[in-house]
């Protein structure tokens, strides 16, 4: 009887200490229907481009740099864990480059949700440890608060992935329109064949145009870059809700 009640003492803490992480692992049917992709209710959209700016021969901009959005990727709630995240990257968002740019607050907030986790899922979106290493530095003392910080430490920012989201800012409690959306647009940082750019529109921080680096690694694309995208935004004024 008491091997019995240690028995289920065990399963419950093991359920309860898998619960407490955050993440879900379960692996569910997915699949592809033009530009969208479901995994189990989960819906991820892609709409619009990433037009290219023309230059002269001096790397003088001559077209006009688009002031709006002019691509969009839609999700009806982040990702569960690494099993969705990384099916969701290598079958379709990472495809372009406008899809593996907007799977940076996904990333984010599973860091957020689960240390471990979300380290994964960065290493496989940038591609490699030393990439992911440099935003984790800067992910770990916004997103998580040491014994040492006071308790109202205005660098520790859970939020910062729903910034990154159409609608959310500042004075809504960075409360992200649903689904929730990642808009995007040109960079006027030219290309260099190696490295590809495009911005995040977002209204988090006193400028809205939050710039990513890019680059083709086989049939997908890796972030290489994107400070602007953890860099401190601007105090929430209220208490965020978090994210589905």
């Amino acid at each position: 009887m008491r091997r019995f009640a240690l028995f289920a003492l065990a399963i419950v803490m093991a359920v309860g200490c898998k619960g407490l992480t955050g993440v879900d692992e379960t692996k569910r049917e997915w699949k592809i229907d033009g530009g969208t992709m479901t995994w189990g209710e989960h819906e991820y959209t892609v709409r619009g481009s990433i037009p290219a700016l023309e230059y002269d021969k001096d790397g003088v901009l001559l077209s006009p740099s688009p002031k709006e959005p002019t691509a969009w990727v839609s999700f009806t709630a982040n990702p569960e864990g690494y099993n969705e995240f990384s099916t969701v990257y290598t079958q379709f968002l990472g495809k372009s480059p406008m899809g593996a740019a907007a799977m940076i607050p996904m990333a984010m907030e599973l860091y957020g949700r689960n240390k471990a986790t979300g380290e994964r899922c960065l290493k496989l979106l940038c591609g490699s440890i030393a990439n992911a290493d440099a935003v984790t530095r800067e992910l770990y003392s916004k997103m998580y608060r040491s014994s040492y910080s006071p308790a109202e430490d205005q660098y520790v920012q859970r939020y910062l992935p729903a910034a990154l989201l159409k609608g959310a800012r500042f004075d809504n409690s960075y409360t992200p329109d649903e689904p929730y959306t990642v808009q995007m647009m040109p960079s006027v940082t030219r290309d260099t064949g190696e490295y590809l750019y495009l911005n995040i529109y977002a209204e988090g921080w006193d400028t809205t145009q939050r710039g990513v680096e890019l680059k083709e690694k086989g049939d997908l694309f890796i972030v290489s870059n994107c400070p602007a995208c953890y860099s401190q935004c601007k105090v929430i004024k209220g208490e965020w809700s978090g994210l589905k």
